[in-house]
């Protein structure tokens, strides 16, 4: 394997925490393409296993691991590739924390992104909020972490 340091997650660890969540993919590259150029995430790295028939890409913010991780899975030759994967049941979304909801949903739609949940208020004096969708149909749930007026500088 290349691409990746193994202990990325460190190795050192003394407390738990959330590493990373994982979602198949059918096509790598445009699902990094979207995760990096519509979200803003950057490529942390890229496994191609040969043996296994599959590439992993992990995307985050920044430039390590140390914040976690959408970990991107192109199995080389399953049929969901071209058909299409069912979103099971219990999958719900992969939260990102945005500064501004209503700019990032702007842009977003702008790109051509499904919008599934306009920005709103769920519960009075919370952040706002808004859903959308990855190129494979995954939902992204969009959290806002200023407490910034939506559209304010």
């Amino acid at each position: 394997m290349s691409g990746m340091d193994l202990w990325a997650w460190g190795e050192d660890a003394e407390q738990p925490r959330i590493l990373h969540s994982m979602v198949r993919v059918g096509d790598l590259d445009r699902a990094v393409a979207f995760y990096r150029d519509a979200l803003g995430m950057n490529q942390l790295s890229r496994i191609d296993v040969e043996s296994g028939r599959f590439s992993i890409a992990f995307m985050g913010y920044g430039e390590a691991f140390h914040t976690g991780a959408i970990e991107l899975t192109h199995n080389w030759d399953h049929p969901a590739n071209t058909e299409g994967y069912t979103h099971g049941s219990g999958y719900g979304h992969v939260a990102i924390g945005v500064p501004d909801v209503h700019a990032t949903c702007e842009r977003l739609r702008a790109a051509g992104v499904a919008i599934t949940v306009e920005p709103k208020i769920l519960i009075e004096g919370g952040p706002a909020l808004a859903f959308v969708k990855d190129p494979d149909g995954y939902s992204i749930e969009l959290i806002q972490t200023s407490r910034r007026p939506a559209g304010a500088p």
